[in-house]
């Protein structure tokens, strides 16, 4: 099944999240890859799987690259994380990650079809507002 759905949750102050319980059981092993992504502004969290394609996907964008590109791929795979699902649902946030991401305590997380992300609460909100939604033609 896919990654979907925007679920609301808040951080604890040891910085455990608890996993969505809808998208929790698309991670084998109770496993799961917390890394950079994006702009700065999110958590990637990926399935063993998911992880390995990305990370291929990451190897060849940084084969041949330039400077920028080889520095950014290397940060992303620098900052990944393996973390285990406890019994009660929860991963720890690494600390590094949190800070890049703006995470506090209150997050929404997100499925994105082939991860999830976690996004500071007030920061997917204000990136809501930034979108346009009748300046792109998306029709199935």
């Amino acid at each position: 099944m896919a990654l979907i759905g925007e679920y609301r949750h808040t951080i604890d102050v040891k910085g455990r999240l608890i996993v969505p319980s809808r998208i929790r059981e698309d991670f084998e092993d109770d496993v799961v890859m917390l890394s950079r992504y994006g702009r700065g502004d999110r958590i990637a969290m990926w399935s063993k799987p998911g992880w390995t394609d990305y990370e291929a996907f990451l190897l060849e964008q940084r084969r041949g690259s330039d400077k920028q590109t080889e520095l950014v791929v290397g940060r992303i795979l620098a900052s990944a994380f393996p973390e285990k699902i406890d019994k009660q649902g929860r991963i720890l946030v690494p600390q590094p990650l949190r800070d890049y991401a703006g995470v506090t305590r209150d997050v929404v997380v997100t499925g994105q079809a082939t991860h999830a992300e976690i996004w500071d609460a007030p920061r997917w909100e204000a990136q809501g507002q930034e979108i346009d939604f009748d300046s792109v033609d998306i029709q199935y």
